[in-house]
This record gives C-alpha cells, sequence and structure tokens, in this order.
C-alpha cells in the first residue's frame, strides 16, 4: 500500500466504513425481506447501521495501519483461545444462537430476531435436534426416552441428543444442556461448535500452508462459513465430523512433535474423543468419505514426521491405555444402542439405500449461485440445503495444482496425494462402478449428492496448500484476462441450470465478483495478494453463508404461550398420557414439556406399534423408515399408511383404533367433534386462538 499520512488513512478508512457498512446493512434488509427492499428507506435501520460503522471504522483502521494492523493481529492471534472463550461465555450468557427456533412461534407471541431470518426448510434442526434437546429436560436427560414416539426411545445415537452418562464425552458440544438451561444449552451448542470449528480449521490451515497466517484465516473462513456449513449446522453431526477429523489429525501431529509426555498423555485423551465422536455421528454418506480424507491427512503427517519421532514404552502403554478406555466408552454405547443400530440398518430408508455414481457435473459449479441462496425469495429451483456446497472456485484449485506441480515443478505428497483422492472421488460421483468394487470402497453407503461436498471439501485442501508453494506468475495481464474469461465461462454454465434464477444483474455480478476472486488466487503468491484473496473470501463467505443461519436470542417462542402451559399443567398430571398432534400445529411441538407424543419424528421406526394397526404388515415399508408422520382421523374408512416423501408418510387413522395406540390427548386446530361414535368420544377440554385439545374417550 502507498505511503499514506495519518489523515489520509483516516479519510480512507472513514469512506471504507461507510460504503461497507451501507453495503452490509441493505444486505441485511434483502435477506430479511426476501429481496423486497422497495420500502428500503422505511425499513432502513439507522442505529443498526451505526453500530455496523463503528465495527468498520475500526476494522478499516486496522487494516490500512501497517504497524496497528501486525500488533492487533498477534494480540489476536497469541490470545485466540481465551479471545475464543471469552466470546463463547457472552453469547452463551445472553443465550444468542443460530436456530430458526422462531418457525415455532405459532402463537404469535412477540419475538423479534437479532439479525436474519429463521429458516422454514431447515425443519431437522428447529422441529426435530432443538426440540429434542429440550425434551430432555422432562426426562432428566436419560440415554432413553419415552417422549417422543411414546415408546422408549434412543436419545444418544441417531439424532444424538444429551445425555447424563459417561458416553457424552463423545458428544461434548452436549454438555452445555446438562448443567445449563434450555436457551443457553441452546446457545452452548451453537456458539461453542461455530469457535471450535473456526480454530480447529485455522490450526489445519496452519498445518497444510507451514504456518502462513494468511491462508490459514482464509482456509478457516472458507470452512466454517461454506453455504454447506451453515445449511446444515444443527443436524447430522456434519460440524463434529469436521472438528473431530481435522482435531484428529493435528493431535497426531502433536504427539510425534512433542517429547514431552503430558502433552502425549493429553492428545491421546483428546484423540479418545475425536474418534468416538466422529464414528457416532452415524452418518455414512459424510463419515466414509471424510474418512479417506482425514486418513490420507494422517498418514501424510506420519510420513513426515516418522525420522523424527521418538518413542517408547511410555508410548505403548499411553497407546495401550487409550485402546482400552475408547473399548470401555465403545462397549458401553454399543451395549446400549446395538438393538437402535441393527432397526436404523435394516429401514426402507434410509438404511437398505444403495448408491452408485450418476453424478451430474453442474453441481460442481453450484458454489456459483450460492451467494444468493440466502436472499430466498427469488425463484429458487432447488433445495438450497441440499444443493449447498463449499466455495472452491472449481476449477481454479485444480489448474493451480497444474501450475505448480508440473509449470513451477514443486514436489509434494500432500498435493499429489489429494489430487489423486480427488480424481477417485470424481470416478466415486460420475461412474457406475461393479458392485464388488461398490462395497470393498463403502461407495453404496455413500449418497452421490453428499460425496460432491466431500470433493469440494478436498478442493479447498488443493487450493489452499498450493497457494502455500505458489511462486509468482509473472504476466499479470494475462492472469487478469484469463479470470475474466474463466469466470464468465464458469458462470455461463452454471446459468444452464439455474437459468429460471438468475436475473441479468445477477449473471453480471457473479462475472465480476468472481473474476476478482480468480485474479486474487493466481496472484496469491504475494502478502498483498493472499490479503486480496482473503478480503474476497470474506465478502463471498458473508453473502453466501454468514446470514444462512439468524442471530437470535432465547427460546420463548417454544415455552411462553398459554396453550403450551397448558399442555404442561395436563402432563404433570398425567405424565405417561400418550398424545397425538394433528393438523397444523408442528408435529413435535408438544415435547419440549414432556408430552409423549405418538406421532414425533421416528428417528427410528416403532414397528411393534403400527403392527396393532397393521395386523398383515401389508404397509410395513412405508413406516419402516425414518418419518414425519402426518396424521388425519375418519370414522367411516380403515386404517391406510400412505408414502409421501422419502421420510415423510400419512396414516390415514380410524378414530376406533386410537385405542388400539392408548391415545389418551390430541393436539390440532381441527374441530373433532364431528368424528364422535358409539365408540369413541372427543371432549375438548381447552382451545387457545384456534388451537384445541381433546381428552379422548373410550366405551
Amino acid at each position: 500500500m502507498m505511503n499514506l499520512n495519518k489523515y489520509q488513512k483516516l479519510l480512507i478508512s472513514l469512506i471504507s466504513a461507510i460504503f461497507t457498512s451501507l453495503f452490509i446493512e441493505i444486505y441485511i434488509i434483502a435477506v430479511e425481506n426476501c429481496f423486497d427492499i422497495r420500502n428500503l428507506t422505511g425499513l432502513f435501520s439507522f442505529k443498526k447501521f451505526i453500530l455496523i460503522f463503528i465495527v468498520m471504522f475500526i476494522f478499516f483502521r486496522i487494516l490500512y495501519d501497517k504497524n496497528l494492523r501486525n500488533k492487533v493481529f498477534e494480540f489476536i492471534y497469541k490470545y485466540r483461545y481465551c479471545l475464543s472463550v471469552l466470546v463463547i461465555a457472552i453469547c452463551v450468557f445472553f443465550q444468542i444462537h443460530g436456530s430458526s427456533i422462531n418457525e415455532l412461534n405459532i402463537f404469535g407471541i412477540d419475538h423479534n430476531v437479532l439479525i436474519g431470518i429463521s429458516r422454514s426448510i431447515r425443519s431437522d434442526e428447529y422441529n426435530v435436534n432443538t426440540l429434542m434437546a429440550f425434551s430432555q429436560y422432562y426426562n432428566n436427560f436419560g440415554y432413553f426416552s419415552s417422549i417422543f414416539r411414546a415408546t422408549p426411545t434412543d436419545m444418544f445415537i441417531v439424532y444424538g441428543q444429551a445425555v447424563l452418562d459417561i458416553a457424552v464425552i463423545f458428544r461434548p458440544f452436549n454438555i452445555g444442556y446438562l448443567f445449563l438451561n434450555q436457551g443457553m444449552g441452546l446457545s452452548f451448542f451453537w456458539i461453542s461448535r461455530l469457535v471450535v470449528l473456526l480454530l480447529v480449521s485455522f490450526e489445519m490451515g496452519m498445518l497444510i500452508t507451514n504456518k502462513n497466517r494468511l491462508l490459514s484465516l482464509t482456509y478457516a473462513i472458507l470452512i466454517t462459513l461454506s453455504p454447506f456449513v451453515q445449511w446444515w449446522f444443527a443436524i447430522n453431526g456434519l460440524v463434529e465430523q469436521l472438528i473431530f477429523g481435522q482435531l484428529g489429525v493435528l493431535l497426531i501431529n502433536l504427539y510425534m512433535k512433542t517429547k514431552d509426555y503430558r502433552k502425549r498423555i493429553i492428545s491421546s485423551l483428546l484423540m479418545i474423543i475425536c474418534i468416538g465422536g466422529f464414528l457416532i455421528t452415524f452418518y455414512p454418506s459424510w463419515q466414509i468419505p471424510f474418512a479417506y480424507v482425514f486418513i490420507l491427512l494422517a498418514i501424510w503427517i506420519i510420513l513426515k514426521n516418522k525420522n523424527e519421532f521418538e518413542y517408547g514404552k511410555k508410548d505403548f502403554l499411553i497407546i495401550l491405555s487409550s485402546l482400552i478406555i475408547f473399548s470401555i466408552i465403545t462397549a458401553h454405547i454399543l451395549n446400549n444402542s446395538y438393538e437402535t443400530i441393527k432397526i436404523v440398518m435394516n429401514t426402507a430408508y434410509p438404511g437398505s439405500e444403495i448408491f452408485n455414481g450418476s453424478g451430474e457435473w453442474h453441481n460442481l459449479l453450484n458454489y456459483i449461485a450460492s451467494v444468493f441462496f440466502p436472499l430466498t425469495n427469488i425463484n429458487i429451483p432447488v433445495n438450497t440445503v441440499e444443493n449447498s456446497v463449499f466455495i472452491d472456485f472449481f476449477p481454479v484449485p485444480i489448474i493451480l495444482f497444474l501450475i505448480v506441480t508440473f509449470v513451477q515443478k514443486t514436489k509434494d505428497k500432500l498435493l499429489w496425494g489429494l489430487f489423486g483422492l480427488y480424481l477417485l472421488f470424481m470416478v466415486f460421483y460420475f461412474i457406475i462402478l461393479p458392485d464388488s468394487i461398490v462395497s470393498i470402497t463403502l461407495r453404496k453407503h455413500i449418497k452421490t449428492t453428499r460425496l460432491l461436498n466431500v470433493i469440494a471439501f478436498i478442493s479447498v485442501l488443493i487450493l489452499i496448500r498450493s497457494l502455500a508453494s505458489l511462486k509468482e506468475i509473472k504476466n499479470k495481464k494475462i492472469i487478469i484476462i484469463f479470470s475474466i474469461i474463466l469466470s464468465a465461462i464458469v458462470v455461463y454454465l452454471s446459468t444452464f441450470y439455474y437459468s429460471d434464477y438468475y436475473l441479468t444483474w445477477m449473471i453480471i455480478s457473479l462475472v465480476i465478483l468472481y473474476a476478482i476472486a480468480f485474479s486474487s488466487i493466481f496472484l496469491a503468491h504475494s502478502k498483498k495478494g493472499k490479503i486480496a484473496f482473503l478480503v474476497c473470501v470474506i465478502f463471498i463467505s458473508f453473502t453466501a453463508g454468514a446470514l444462512v443461519n439468524p442471530v437470535d436470542q432465547g427460546c420463548d417462542v417454544v415455552f411462553e404461550n398459554e396453550y403450551i402451559h397448558e399442555v404442561e399443567s395436563i402432563v404433570q398430571e398425567n405424565p405417561d398420557a400418550n398424545w397425538i398432534v394433528q393438523g397444523g400445529m408442528f408435529i413435535d411441538y408438544l415435547t419440549p414439556v414432556g408430552a409423549h407424543t405418538i406421532n414425533s419424528v421416528h428417528t427410528y421406526p416403532d414397528l411393534d406399534r403400527w403392527h396393532v394397526i397393521d395386523t398383515n404388515n401389508e404397509s410395513e415399508d412405508v413406516y419402516n423408515r425414518y418419518s414425519n408422520i402426518v396424521v388425519d382421523f375418519k370414522k367411516d374408512e380403515n386404517t391406510t399408511f400412505e408414502l409421501i416423501r422419502p421420510d415423510v408418510f400419512h396414516i390415514i387413522l380410524n378414530v376406533n383404533d386410537l385405542e388400539k395406540l392408548n391415545v389418551s390427548y390430541i393436539a390440532t386446530n381441527n374441530n373433532l367433534e364431528d368424528l364422535n361414535n358409539e365408540h369413541v368420544t372427543f371432549v375438548r377440554i381447552y382451545e387457545y386462538a384456534e388451537y384445541r385439545i381433546y381428552h379422548v374417550e373410550y366405551r
């Protein structure tokens, strides 16, 4: 940066802060109003703008002053762990989280999301994972609970919840629920995982870039604020897999480098948590391909350190003790959850599914459109969650690999290993392979669309590793021209799939944005180039990932309404009664106050219950699955089961079968009195707004 006096730096900082703050505020407004910003002046928040401006002015003031920048960055780097603990503590105290829990605000209580919007598409998060977590408070955090499914249900292994059990050591981010209230527990679950993922990814970046802090920070942001991580943040153990996988590699490196046996013991104990935590995420479609990546990285670390690694009898005892501890805890979990695992593996969905090839090429360019996904109301032709990816700038990482390896002749075993794995997964993704290969490689357990996410992860690793070795490419004009052409090509190719989504201004914006990003990558041999690339990544990650989830506070939308208070009173009087939730209410809505809900989400099937009314097991393929269950009542038709989607089935229930299911209460917004007959009577005992509670009486 050219030499400027302090007044010029202040002026540039001021101008940069104003424009950046305006952009951020307008973007937040666009997100919160689904891109309807026609009434911009009415929606603009001057208070929020001032807060953003203060933060941005401080940021640019630091950025434009080299001495100040170095001091501040050095301070943050030195005290990054302490600062992280402080951030977590502050957020937990104020119950800050990213849950879309406001979607549960069906009674319209006064609750304002701080920033962004809740996402209705994230029902697996707010209607399943979050409500399951809250229900554990009424189950004394038992390993099994009869609140979900109204029958003893494994709360740990499938949709892993907090349990007062040694097994919770493998789910450390759930521990906050055990000693904090619901709002603070939810905050700890969200914020601790976000902060730890950022920290661990930064340390992984330091490892693969030979301690280049700028590239490491860039990598950490690309991972943590990626659309993929943010859209999937609270379910399927994705964040845990990324944390435990990367941390496991770092711990192997620490163990082999240090000669301090206290550190080796700590590393071994943490490795137990990493391996156990990774294994029990219980989602093979990501576990298996991510395991390939982390095993490759572990092998690289071992080969890299083998000549300097010193070991003796103490190491044997440390490793043996760790294996014994791991085996004891794992055996305990298997003893509790073996039947659950067996049931899940034999379900019609997801257990029996087999996958093989058939990937679509356009998905490699999903990152292009993802910068607009948080602006949810523009005729999006795809499921934004299913199509979210890491922003890997494909095909730039592969081009960069070729330049570094063949043009600049850099010999790098890790780069070759990553590239080889990248090609292998590309084969897995596109090509239908023989059954024997699919079985041996475990490919059959990997959903093809999920494999794409791991391919993009490898691509990010190749990108950052290549940049760590990149030498100057001298002809800058050719780089810029090439980047513009490449940007135009990839944006044009992405329009084949997103033609109904893109507007003209979007296409132009994307070409400019990625032309700048690609240029900054190819010029990132210098520190200024790396800073430019980091700024691009921050901008893209902000638009594509940072506001996918809201910034929200507390959980009053769940617990602070008269209807749920009435349900809680009934549950206290009759704690073992079975409920059905029907009509326009979320099927898990009553579980946070302990209502045993038969048709709450079945994380694994309850075949015995449905066999009672499906005596010939004719519909078993419909209900033998992970399922959301929609219930309707009839008094003149036989009970039938209908599959709506792989994870949703509809049961049209003859009211006379309610007694077979031992149903005592029904929560609904429908009028059930018309269904009364000589065997069953629906007695309305409570009504609030349009929602009712019926007591079911049998004669």
